[in-house]
């Protein structure tokens, strides 16, 4: 009966040094560390899968995006970028550009 107390002990001790210290790993973050960066580019001429396909997988590739994502009804982009990562307008333009569409608008809803 000692052990299984002594065990109970030593795991309450543990659980709460976890705690401990997950507060303070989260009280060094900002609100706008926790919140992942968008940035809308509205397109001409996405219209089918595929070519959904090859826009997304364009701006992909650009460093520090982490998402794509296409809403071809309203024709737009929704690229998400990494933490603490930009990427220049001109490189998005150019992204779908090449990637055979027509770049009209780019929104930063993230921003103050």
């Amino acid at each position: 009966m000692m052990a299984i107390y002594r065990v109970g002990i030593v795991g309450i001790w543990v659980l709460a040094l976890g705690m401990v210290q997950m507060a303070a790993v989260s009280a060094g973050r900002s609100s706008t560390e926790e919140t992942p960066r968008h940035i809308i580019i509205r397109v001409d001429g996405a219209s089918c899968p595929f070519c959904a396909f090859g826009l997304e997988k364009r701006i992909g590739r650009l460093d520090g995006v982490a998402n794509v994502r296409l809403e071809m009804k309203e024709g737009k982009v929704i690229v998400t970028l990494e933490e603490g990562a930009t990427v220049s307008e001109e490189a998005l333009r150019r992204a779908v550009d090449e990637a055979g569409f027509t770049p009209r608008e780019i929104v930063y809803p993230d921003s103050p």
